[in-house]
């Protein structure tokens, strides 16, 4: 294929790419349990205390979450707000991302490079979330792009862009907690060059304050406080057995052929060992025609992450959010691969070969499209909750009592037990405008005594919201208890209506109104 239709079809990518995420965007995916953790803390602290660890195991950089907390207050919570700074994340790192391309790698090993990129999901759907993944990716394409105007440039054009490289890497650990890893990266780039080794050594030093500053202050005190999450099913494959070295080289194929690797896409168990055999491909590539220093300043990342991953401070793949960050040099070894593999073919075969992986690039894309149109959610869970929380502000009286009754763990709500569902279901019941007051046992016969019966003397009525997680195994619902509050009330004279509200599997909420 001639460089210049494989440049349009790159385009036609970018422009597919851009649409999806914007469409994305305007669906207003109802919000899920893992977004829902952190955005109850935005309703809840004050950014004083986000500096603060988070209560339910979260872990995120302190400029996300300060800037976070100032989209939430600007949007009175609104979901629009709180996603907008990842759509400008996604959106600028698209642009960024076939920048470093074109200049990485001639065409068309580039063009395919960003391809891969823009017909992946996972940066794309990160890119509408409130979540830091995208600002990851931000980070760590701005600091690639100066990387390589460092690599070009001369005189003062170098010192500045050296300043430039400098402050970008001392704030990010502070945005983004991988950037550690790519700043570490381009320091052992730099300081193999001669010309750049003075410079190399003075940038590190001013980064390593900043970072070293980050790890005690801030990172640190939030990785105590959420160290149970090291233990979880789900992390600890993703770090290394350290007492089985001599199985590290298949930990390893497994790591890279699993979600770490997923472009386009891809998944755990090998499911990404096509994407791996073309990286390597890549690799090899660049290694033969002397491209070793631009190798090792693609790859370097990964050392500092494995040393990470041995101290368990931050894990090793185990999902493609936490190793977005590789995603730039990942696609692009794999679109040198890639060409690699199809200029093994006859110029006319290699024609065919191009045209069809772009077709299906480019199908791919817009089949995801088309998916998230049809199905606007991440769970069917999503939706119910926000459901409920509409009928919530249709039905219910601004100034109407609203308590709330689940699971309790030493007499007081397990928020932390419910998981994402219950902040999922908290969180949109806060942008419907009800406010809930979530009992606690020993506060039973207070509230009923001292402000349910004087609700019902002032004549207004007042709602029992009772919460039953879709785990009723491990946080099983405390019937018994609920019972005996249901009794309170009717000892008291009230009537009552029932409303049921399935949600999916077990969880569901039962609601009366009493007047």
């Amino acid at each position: 294929m001639k460089s210049r239709t494989l440049f349009w079809w790159t385009w036609a990518l970018l422009g597919m790419h851009v649409l999806w995420m914007v469409v994305r965007f305007g669906l207003g995916f109802p919000i899920w349990g893992d977004e829902a953790f952190v955005v109850n803390n935005f309703a809840d602290l004050g950014y004083a205390e986000l500096f603060e660890p988070l209560p339910n195991g979260q872990v995120a950089p302190l400029l996300w979450l300060w800037l976070e907390k100032l989209f939430y207050d600007l949007g009175d919570g609104s979901i629009y707000w709180l996603r907008f700074p990842a759509l400008v994340a996604g959106v600028v790192s698209t642009w960024l991302m076939l920048r470093f391309c074109l200049r990485a790698l001639p065409q068309p090993s580039a063009l395919f490079a960003f391809a891969i990129f823009a017909a992946a999901y996972y940066p794309l759907r990160h890119a509408v979330e409130v979540k830091p993944y995208a600002l990851d990716l931000l980070f760590t394409l701005v600091q690639l792009n100066l990387a390589l105007d460092l690599i070009a440039a001369s005189g003062k054009r170098l010192r500045r862009k050296a300043i430039a490289l400098v402050l970008i890497s001392a704030v990010g650990v502070w945005a983004s907690y991988p950037s550690m890893f790519v700043s570490g990266g381009l320091a052992l780039y730099f300081f193999a060059r001669k010309s750049t080794r003075v410079k190399a050594v003075a940038g590190s030093l001013v980064f390593g304050v900043s970072a070293v500053a980050m790890v005690f202050l801030f990172a640190l005190p939030h990785a105590r406080a959420a160290s149970w999450l090291m233990e979880m099913d789900m992390w600890t494959p993703a770090f290394p057995p350290l007492d089985r070295i001599w199985t590290w080289p298949l930990w390893l194929v497994e790591r890279h052929a699993g979600y770490m690797s997923a472009y386009p896409t891809g998944g755990r168990d090998y499911g990404s060992s096509v994407s791996l055999a073309l990286m390597v491909v890549g690799a090899v590539g660049l290694w033969r025609c002397r491209q070793r220093a631009f190798l090792g300043l693609l790859l370097a990342p990964l050392l500092f992450n494995f040393v990470a991953a041995t101290g368990k401070f931050y894990p090793y793949g185990g999902s493609i959010r936490v190793s977005i960050f590789m995603a730039p040099a990942l696609c692009l070894l794999m679109g040198h691969g890639l060409t690699l593999c199809v200029q093994r073919f006859k110029p006319t075969v290699q024609r065919y070969a191009a045209h069809t992986i772009c077709v299906l690039l480019f199908a791919f894309t817009s089949m995801g499209l088309v998916r998230d149109i049809q199905q606007p959610y991440k769970s069917e869970g999503d939706v119910r909750a926000k459901e409920f929380a509409a009928w919530m502000a249709e039905h219910v009286m601004d100034d109407a009592i609203v308590l709330g009754w689940c699971y309790q763990k030493d007499g007081a709500p397990d928020f932390h037990g419910h998981g994402g569902s219950m902040a999922r279901l908290r969180v949109q019941l806060r942008q419907a405008g009800i406010r809930v007051e979530w009992l606690s046992t020993g506060a039973q016969k207070v509230i009923v005594q001292n402000r349910v019966v004087q609700n019902r003397a002032d004549g207004q009525a007042f709602w029992l919201l009772a919460y039953t997680d879709d785990n009723d195994t491990t946080i099983p619902f405390a019937e018994a208890e609920f019972q005996t509050t249901l009794q309170a009330f009717d000892l008291a004279g009230f009537s009552s209506e029932h409303f049921n509200f399935p949600f999916y599997k077990a969880e569901r909420i039962d609601l009366y109104r009493f007047e």
